[in-house]
């Protein structure tokens, strides 16, 4: 037996659009892949609201106890959304 504690509808953004390329163009690392848990980004996708998922530091240290970014992983996010703000204006 199971109780649903939260749904959500899945997710995908697909490789060749447009918001992944961007993404992508912004991220100087290129570190990029499919995570298996639930965010809202899905909502907004279904609402045809382009959308990806991003942040800094690592997802192994993410929304768990003790969970921090380090001062580089920070600057670098800064520098990702700098990016971004470029290329979109």
């Amino acid at each position: 037996e199971f109780d649903a504690l939260s749904t959500l509808p899945g997710f995908d953004t697909h490789d060749d659009s447009a918001i992944a390329t961007l993404g992508r163009e912004c991220n100087v690392h290129g570190g990029r892949g499919k995570v298996s848990f639930g965010t809202e980004a899905s909502l907004f996708h279904d609402a045809n609201i382009p959308t990806v998922i991003c942040g800094p530091g690592s997802i192994d240290r993410a929304h768990k106890a003790d969970e921090y970014i380090t001062l580089d992983e920070l600057a670098e996010g800064e520098a990702f959304l700098r990016r971004l703000a470029r290329e979109l204006s």
